[in-house]
C-alpha cells in the first residue's frame, strides 16, 4: 500500500507534462490499462463477468473517471501541491462513511477528522488567489475519492483485486470515450510514452497494490495511510517542477498527514494486540 502511494505521487507531474485535456488524458490511460489488463486476464475473466453489472461495481468505475478527470484538471490550473492536499479531504469523507461498510469511528478517528478539517481550512487561507475553478475541482476530486474508497470496499467482496481493476478501468473507458470525439488536443510522441507508462505502471500495478491491501485492512486505516500520497506528490512537484509549497500549503499538510500517520500507528498496534481475524 505504501508502494502504492509513492507510483500515485507521481501521476500529477505526469499529467501536466503530457499538456493533454484533463479527459483526454484519463481516458488514454485508462483505454490502454483496460488492453493491457484483458491482455493479462484474458482466461480469467468468463466468470466475472456477471459482476459487470453489479451496481457498486458499475458506480466505482464512474467515481474512477470522475476522480481522476477533476483532479488532473485541478493540477492544470493550481500547485500541484494545493491541489493534492484538497483532493485528500477525501480519506476524511471515507471515515466518516465507513458505517456504511459497518466500521465502527472510533474517538480517536474524530479526532483524526478534526485536525484535518483544521489542516484544510488553514489551506485554504492561503488559496484565495488561486483559480476558483482548480480549488473546486480539487475538492471535488476529493469528495469522488472519498466515495470511491467506500464503493471499491462493496465491490471486493464480489471480485478479486486485479479483475474490480479490469472493469473500473473499462467502465471508465466507455464513459470517457465522447470526450475524444469533441475535445481538440494534439498528441505528441511524449504524450504517447507518458500514456504507457500511466496506464502500466500508475494505473495496473498500483491499483492492483492498493486493492490487494484493501482485503486485508479496514477502510479507516485504508484512509489514513493513504495519507503518504501527498508527501511524495508535493516532493515529486518540488524536484520537477520546481513548485514551491506556501507556508499555508505546509502548515496545512502538516495537520493533515501528521493526524493521519499518527492514527495509523497506533492502529496498527492495536492491531497487534488483537486476535487473528480473517476478514472477508
Amino acid at each position: 500500500m505504501v508502494l502504492s502511494t509513492v507510483i500515485w505521487g507521481s501521476i500529477p507531474v505526469m499529467a501536466v507534462w503530457s499538456y493533454l485535456p484533463s479527459p483526454i488524458f484519463v481516458f488514454f490511460r485508462v483505454i490502454i490499462s483496460t488492453a493491457v489488463l484483458y491482455t493479462i486476464l484474458r482466461k480469467k475473466l468468463s466468470l466475472s463477468y456477471r459482476y459487470f453489472s453489479n451496481p457498486f461495481v458499475i458506480i466505482s468505475g464512474l467515481l474512477l473517471a470522475a476522480n481522476w478527470v477533476f483532479l488532473f484538471y485541478a493540477v492544470s490550473l493550481i500547485p500541484i501541491s494545493e491541489a493534492i492536499i484538497f483532493y485528500y479531504f477525501g480519506p476524511v469523507i471515507a471515515i466518516l462513511l465507513s458505517p456504511l461498510v459497518k466500521e465502527r469511528i472510533n474517538s480517536f478517528n474524530l479526532i483524526n477528522v478534526i485536525l484535518s478539517f483544521a489542516g484544510i481550512l488553514i489551506m485554504s487561507a492561503g488559496t484565495i488567489y488561486l483559480n476558483p475553478l482548480g480549488l473546486i475541482s480539487a475538492i471535488l476530486s476529493g469528495i469522488t475519492y472519498g466515495l470511491l474508497s467506500i464503493t471499491s470496499k462493496h465491490s471486493s467482496k464480489y471480485l478479486s483485486p486485479i479483475n474490480l481493476v479490469f472493469f473500473q478501468v473499462l467502465i471508465s473507458s466507455i464513459v470517457l470515450f465522447p470526450f475524444v470525439l469533441f475535445i481538440k488536443y494534439s498528441f505528441s510522441v511524449n504524450d504517447v510514452f507518458i500514456a504507457i507508462f500511466s496506464s502500466v505502471v500508475q494505473t495496473v500495478l498500483a491499483l492492483f497494490l492498493w486493492y490487494d491491501s484493501m482485503k486485508n485492512l479496514n477502510v479507516q486505516i485504508v484512509s489514513i495511510i493513504s495519507y503518504l500520497d501527498p508527501v511524495f506528490a508535493i516532493i515529486f512537484a518540488l524536484a520537477f517542477l520546481r513548485q514551491i509549497p506556501t507556508i499555508y500549503t505546509l502548515i496545512g499538510g502538516t495537520l493533515l498527514i501528521g493526524s493521519g500517520l499518527l492514527t495509523t500507528i497506533i492502529a496498527l498496534k492495536d492491531k497487534d494486540r488483537e486476535p487473528d481475524i480473517n476478514i472477508e
